[in-house]
């Protein structure tokens, strides 16, 4: 490859992980008082948030305006989905409890609220699952809506000590906005949360992923890892598993990649909490996002295993078992899950992301380092078809990482490289292409990290 692009690589990395280190200085701590989220903002959470607050911000309204109005409020940072009955029931909040004008489109398309009701009444709405603050705040609502008063005693039951309801900006605008409209008033202070959570334009990130987020950065090996490594054990639960934040419910797939970043750092910790992404297996080989819970987080108690499994989540428990328990009959049926759910086109479908690129890449990479080298070319092979597509800069850095590690494929990483350098330009750009609760959000230090690594494998490999 010519000294020119190798040159170009490492100065696209050097701004990459500049703002990296930056952006996880400024938002990135083991105190609670002194994180900030380092998701970009979310127009949904914002717009609830705001009408909650006991001191609503002229700065606030003034971003409302600019970015939640009209289709933004479903556009770029959240999407419109038909089957899910939270994401019926909060537009039906935003219009009928916020004054928010839903697009005319989106609005022709919404059952009635009767109908969103009824799509809401099955089993979660009376069991301890990881859904339930979520679940119950957009039925209180609801019923709100319609006259009635339902579900305020479990709301206000399930708000945590810090003030929130699983330390997620949209669950605890929802819940307190619930006690709000039935006239009363939260066992701890809400307001106190949401002023702390507030970013410093007005608006608010549909939640903290600060779990998710120093786990991707310290995997890097590019920042301050005692930082990091603190925020890490600091966030843990009592009962060693993580969520996506501190006080978030219980999440395999959190607790997978922080587990994996802090094993060589922390392996008492990493080493128990590898036991409990053991325990809840699925028959099937495979591992699901959230495992049934009771109790209040964080000192909830896990009751079984996650109802469904994933490839995404799947393969980030396989690669945190990897660096002890990869001889044992877990890894190996984790793997047979995964071979088991390839596509015929060699990708696999993410559940977690909008674009199979994440899954399909981290996928055929595990593989390949364990020994499955046909079922990794077949999803390498598919990999390389997409640089036939629009994708984003952020996918084909996975695509650059991907291809260094296979020989087969040097002229396609010249491929990759050309286009990569092509999108540098946008390579500190906002891509929403993480799936949380209320639509697609920003993860930005995991969007930079996957860069960082990217690079700093391709330019290892080539010299």
């Amino acid at each position: 490859m010519k000294k020119d692009i190798l040159s170009q690589m490492k100065y696209v990395r050097e701004i990459v992980k500049d703002s990296l280190i930056s952006l996880v200085d400024t938002c990135i701590n083991p105190s609670i008082n002194y994180r900030r989220s380092t998701l970009s903002p979310h127009a949904m959470a914002t717009v609830l948030a705001h009408t909650v607050s006991e001191s609503p911000s002229a700065q606030t309204h003034k971003w409302i305006t600019m970015n939640a109005q009209g289709r933004n409020i479903i556009g770029v940072p959240s999407y419109f989905s038909k089957t899910s009955p939270f994401t019926l029931a909060c537009f039906a909040v935003l219009e009928t409890v916020c004054g928010i004008s839903l697009p005319p489109l989106l609005k022709k398309k919404m059952p009635s609220v009767d109908s969103i009701a009824r799509l809401l009444d099955f089993p979660f709405s009376h069991d301890t699952s990881y859904i339930l603050p979520y679940h119950l705040a957009c039925a209180a609502l609801i019923s709100f809506i319609r006259g009635e008063e339902n579900h305020i005693q479990k709301i206000y039951n399930l708000q945590q000590k810090d003030g929130s309801w699983t330390d997620d900006t949209t669950i605890t605008a929802l819940s307190a906005l619930a006690l709000q409209k039935a006239g009363i008033e939260p066992r701890y202070n809400v307001q106190k949360w949401l002023k702390r959570e507030q970013l410093p334009n007005g608006a608010w990130a549909a939640a903290s992923g600060e779990v998710w987020e120093a786990a991707a950065a310290l995997k890097t090996g590019e920042v301050n890892t005692s930082n990091l490594i603190n925020t890490l054990v600091t966030c843990v639960h009592p009962n060693y598993w993580w969520g996506f934040s501190r006080y978030a419910v219980p999440d395999t797939d959190d607790t997978a990649v922080a587990c994996c970043a802090l094993a060589p750092y922390n392996p008492s910790i990493s080493n128990r909490a590898c036991q409990n992404l053991l325990d809840t297996q699925h028959e099937n080989g495979g591992w699901g996002a959230f495992p049934r819970i009771t109790g209040i987080v964080p000192e909830e108690t896990v009751l079984k295993r996650a109802e469904t499994t994933s490839n995404d989540c799947t393969c980030h428990v396989l690669e945190a078992l990897e660096r002890k328990n990869k001889e044992s009959k877990a890894f190996k049926n984790g793997i047979l899950y995964l071979l088991e759910n390839q596509d015929r086109n060699g990708s696999w479908k993410p559940r977690w992301w909008r674009s199979p690129v994440y899954s399909t890449a981290d996928i055929a990479l595990l593989l390949n380092r364990n020994g499955y080298k046909e079922p990794a070319l077949n999803a390498v092979q598919w990999l390389e078809n997409t640089l036939n597509n629009p994708i984003s800069v952020v996918e084909c850095a996975l695509l650059l990482k991907t291809f260094s590690k296979f020989p087969e494929y040097t002229d396609t990483l010249t491929r990759a490289v050309t286009k990569f350098l092509e999108q540098s330009k946008d390579v500190l750009t906002p891509t929403y292409e993480g799936a949380h609760f209320v639509g697609l959000i920003d993860y930005a230090v995991y969007r930079l990290s996957i860069i960082v690594s990217s690079l700093g494998t391709v330019l290892r490999s080539l010299y």
